[in-house]
């Protein structure tokens, strides 16, 4: 129950200061907002229908949980029959020589009563079933966490996907700014005679293509932006406003990487409850071997009175108290094979266990390696942005001072726009891959 509270409060607080910081955000129309990367994570966690519908899986656990362990309380029954008797027909010889009397002492009977059990034993099968439901209960839990995980992993890479499509469109601006100078210098020479018409067209295509491009990048940036108002739930006119936008040249702190291991990732403690659950089912089949016992009581009132003789007609009322033993004896021949497969699901279960923590330190060490080649790139993509940025101001010198083609110049600028963009993809790649290991991890 403790735990339960403790769960319901930290939902309400997370979602009052989400709520305070987002609402700060909103403009006057109120379907806008500026968030950061860790406010978007914490409304979709609140907002998301994959979520809820994992919370209200955990919620009906605890609730099925209730109802186990209810069944330690007494079994309370209480029956009530009125029914009318018809004539009472005899027969002398045979089928022959009938006589149709009332029955005695009255044609008409009645009971009202309650009855109560209480089980004594029952071989242990209440507190296996009541085991078996608290492991499904902590399934349930770890699906919450694995979805939010799952959801934030998703808000987080969209994020940055918009962040690195939004740095791109900076650089195809400047790129279309260059090419639009370049363009204006290379008519310049075309009308002195310097350069062919040719020089012109390919300059006036390369401006063409970077425009097509950014026109391209504008559109991924909306269908990201609309697939993160999803994950939010949030309406698909929002307009949602990214402030962490520096986020992607900062270095993540690596060292929670460092000291990542799989015991708290979602499968292995999952898989892990599993093994629990299954073991009180076992537990729970090995009690169909025992007798059951259990304490009965029954107090009612009856219409006529069948206790004397002859029949009385008259009302009267009786109880009693006792004790019931029950023994399937056919479970000594039927319940082995009963219990020989779920022990055979045990076995699976555990197989199951070590090939998931197999598949999460894999996924744990590849991201590792990425993560290493990935800060290696950021220093060659900030090397190479500096020696690409010389060379083309050495070709675009050379080209003017007719020195050299307008090719070379064209592919000189391209060398120093892939260059840049590396380090953007290298930078993004970076995050996406540290969220991941987190989400692998269970700390996501």
């Amino acid at each position: 129950m403790d735990h339960f509270f403790n769960k319901i409060t930290t939902f309400l607080i997370t979602a009052f200061m989400l709520f305070a910081g987002v609402t700060k955000a909103q403009d006057s129309t109120g379907n806008a907002y500026v968030l950061s990367i860790e406010q978007a994570v914490q409304l979709a966690k609140l907002n998301n229908d994959h979520v809820t519908i994992a919370r209200l899986n955990s919620q009906a656990a605890v609730n099925e949980l209730k109802e186990v362990k209810s069944h330690a309380l007494p079994h309370i029954v209480m029956q009530a029959s009125g029914k009318r008797l018809t004539n009472v027909t005899l027969y002398e010889h045979g089928l022959q020589d009938r006589e149709s009397l009332p029955p005695p002492p009255s044609s008409y009977q009645a009971a009202v009563g309650v009855e109560a059990t209480f089980n004594l034993y029952s071989g242990g099968k209440h507190e296996a079933a009541i085991k078996e439901q608290e492991a499904r209960n902590r399934i349930a839990d770890i699906n919450v966490e694995q979805q939010q995980g799952s959801i934030s992993l998703q808000v987080v890479q969209h994020y940055l996907e918009i962040l690195r499509l939004s740095q791109l469109d900076s650089l195809y601006k400047d790129q279309i700014n260059r090419e639009k100078l370049r363009l204006k210098n290379i008519n310049s020479l075309y009308k002195n005679g310097k350069v062919t018409r040719s020089d012109v067209l390919r300059a006036e295509i390369s401006l063409s293509n970077q425009e097509f491009a950014k026109k391209e990048n504008e559109s991924d940036i909306e269908i990201f932006h609309n697939r993160l108002n999803i994950l939010m739930h949030l309406p698909q006119e929002t307009r949602v406003t990214l402030s962490d936008t520096a986020i992607v040249k900062t270095l993540p702190p690596l060292e929670i990487i460092e000291k990542s291991s799989d015991n708290d990732a979602y499968s292995v403690r999952s898989v892990k409850e599993q093994v629990n659950l299954q073991q009180s089912v076992i537990k729970g089949a090995k009690s169909n071997y025992m007798p059951t016992i259990e304490l009965v009581t029954e107090y009612g009132y009856n219409y006529p009175n069948y206790l004397r003789y002859p029949y009385v007609d008259q009302l009267y009322a009786v109880g009693f108290v006792g004790v019931r033993m029950q023994y399937n004896i056919s479970s000594l021949y039927q319940n082995n094979h009963k219990v020989s497969a779920e022990r055979n699901r045990l076995e699976e279960i555990k197989t199951s266990e070590n090939a998931t923590r197999d598949n999460v330190n894999l996924e744990i060490t590849s991201l590792k390696i990425k993560i290493s080649d990935t800060q290696e790139k950021i220093a060659l993509a900030q090397k190479n942005i500096e020696q690409s940025q010389v060379n083309y101001r050495i070709v675009s010198t050379k080209y003017f001072n007719q020195l050299a083609l307008l090719t070379d110049l064209l592919e000189a600028d391209n060398i120093y726009l892939q260059s840049k963009y590396k380090l953007i993809e290298a930078q993004t790649s970076l995050l996406d891959y540290y969220y991941q290991t987190l989400y692998t991890t269970g700390k996501l």
